[in-house]
Formats: C-alpha cells, structure tokens, sequence
C-alpha cells in the first residue's frame, strides 16, 4: 500500500484531504455545536447594558421640585448646563452632538419619498374639486 491510499478515508474513495480539507470522520457533525460551552442563550452584552441604564427613570430635583426622567435626559440636561457655565469640554461636545443630530436628521428627511395617488383618488379628487368650483354637473 502507498502513503496516498491512507489519505483517502472511508467508501468515499474521492475526497482528498488536505489543506483546508479534514478527514471527514473529523468534520463537524450536522447539528452539533462545535462550541457546546459558548455564549448562552439570553445573556446581553455591554451595549445592552448601557442601553438598559440610560432607559431607566429616576426622580431628581429640578427648581427645588421633584422631577421624574430618564437617565439619558438628566446626562443631557448635565452636559449643557455645564456648557452654559462656560466648560469649554462640554460646550464641544454639545455642539458635536447637536452637529451630528442634525445631519442624522437631514439624512432621513432626503430619503422620505413623495408618491402620487392612485388613479381612483385622483379621480375622486377632481370629482370634488369640480363640484366645488360649478363644473362637471
């Protein structure tokens, strides 16, 4: 026998192993995880975390009064009050974060698109349209 018989594994006499090809005893298995151990099913990762936290209310004093808001507000509200006491930091960083809002904004309101009505309303538009002016009837 030569070495390139033991190459070739089982009835399947035309597989040929080799680079990036294994031996098909083993192969991984259809439906068996190749990592049984690994990230289990409904754990959240940081980005979700954080998400959570920002979300959450809280009651803070605002003019002496008890106000209930998110946490996202309240940093906000922190960042520019701090800005308009004059921390340069801030003020950048509010300004940073209004800039990209607004491209955010105009963004999405250049991808809004216009459709025309349907025939059957056109019609039923111009219908009333020449009812109101004393026309068509």
């Amino acid at each position: 026998m030569s070495g390139d018989d033991d190459r070739n594994t089982g009835p399947d006499c035309d597989y040929e192993v080799g680079d990036r090809r294994p031996p098909k005893h083993s192969q991984f298995k259809p439906g068996v995880s190749g990592n049984p151990k690994g990230r289990p099913k409904g754990s959240v990762n940081l980005r979700t975390r954080v998400t959570q936290q920002l979300r959450q209310i809280v009651t803070v004093s605002r003019n002496g009064r008890p106000v209930k808001m998110r946490k996202a507000d309240l940093i906000a509200l922190q960042i520019v009050d701090t800005a308009a006491k004059g921390d340069l930091k801030a003020a950048l960083l509010a300004v940073r974060l209004d800039d990209e809002a607004s491209i955010a904004a105009s963004k999405s309101s250049t991808e809004e698109t216009f459709e025309l009505p349907n025939q059957e309303n056109l019609r039923f538009i111009a219908h009333r349209l020449s009812g109101l002016l004393g026309e068509g009837d």
